[in-house]
């Protein structure tokens, strides 16, 4: 299909250099074009908060396209390019920030890294097909740590991408966040891997069905999908947790994970895994009223001779 750019309203034109298609534009995701293009345009040196409102991108997106450029030697404060001063303001924060530790690459190491090998290019383009979106450099960085730093194939990779993208949870982050699990739990290989990627969805699908069990429409705690995890090994369905769930609201008036937890703990110890047989447990034995030893049927026999009244 040949597309044709219809400028013949256009009156004022900037130039833009080749080198920007050939070597940069596959790196550089919106902001970063965005912030290029209008300081390529621009007939003064525009500060930061100009470039910001123009581009439309926010104050984070557009200290990001600074860092990119920068570091690629396309914008320098020391030539005669357009002058930006960037003031990145710190963060205090008394939080502890727990960080992934993964190698760092420059725009301009990986750009020669595309340069000479099709393999990085084209996982570039499976992420970015998989993931739904143009990559940052923060992605770029990412897939270049799991394929050199962890060891992951190409297809691990991508397989990993796209249960990110399931979860609807697609930063470089996570992404890293999840494939350093795998790895650390010595999961590298792409059978492993799609093993334990399924187990997690039947393990998903089983706790969306306590949820909705249990009226649940906060998120579970950490403790609440170890509970349920746990049951779901010890063997009980949906149906037998959700009379465990009864049983405790009967005698608690809410509901309670510890308290089902011990329902299931001491129907695994007695072999009761179906609502028949946890029915059964639950009867009073006809023979004996519990904490008698004597038949009371019988008693009562005994007690109508006793009377004199005639037994029918």
């Amino acid at each position: 299909m040949a597309l044709t750019v219809n400028g013949a309203g256009w009156k004022r034109f900037f130039s833009v250099p080749c080198a920007l298609v050939d070597d940069y534009l596959k790196l550089a995701d919106g902001p970063a074009l965005k912030v290029l293009l209008y300081l390529l345009s621009s007939e003064k040196e525009p500060d930061d908060e100009a470039v910001i409102s123009s581009t439309g991108i926010t104050r984070e997106a557009f200290y990001e396209a600074v860092s990119f450029w920068k570091e690629l030697g396309i914008l320098s404060q020391d030539r005669e390019a357009p002058k930006i001063t960037v003031s990145v303001p710190q963060k205090v924060s008394s939080e502890p920030v727990n960080k992934v530790v993964h190698s760092q690459y420059s725009p301009k190491d990986i750009a020669e890294m595309l340069q000479s090998s099709a393999e990085l290019r084209e996982l570039f383009s499976e992420a970015e097909l998989t993931l739904g979106r143009v990559l940052k450099h923060s992605d770029h960085e990412m897939l270049i740590s799991l394929r050199d730093y962890f060891g992951f194939s190409e297809q691990s990779i991508v397989l990993i991408l796209g249960y990110c993208a399931e979860r609807e949870k697609t930063s470089a982050r996570y992404c890293e966040t999840v494939a350093r699990s795998l790895f650390d739990r010595g999961m590298t290989d792409f059978h492993s891997i799609e093993a334990e990627f399924e187990r997690l969805r039947e393990l998903n699908t089983f706790e969306a069905k306590v949820r909705s069990d249990f009226g649940l429409t906060a998120r579970l705690t950490p403790q609440q999908t170890k509970f349920i995890e746990s049951w779901r090994e010890m063997g009980f369905d949906i149906d037998m947790i959700s009379l465990a769930r009864e049983r405790c609201v009967d005698n608690t008036n809410m509901v309670k994970f510890a308290y089902i937890n011990k329902i299931l703990i001491s129907w695994k110890e007695k072999g009761i895994f179906t609502r028949e047989a946890a029915e059964s447990e639950a009867k009073p034995s006809k023979q004996k009223d519990e904490g008698h030893s004597f038949d009371l049927e019988e008693f009562d026999m005994f007690t109508l001779r006793n009377s004199g009244k005639e037994i029918k």
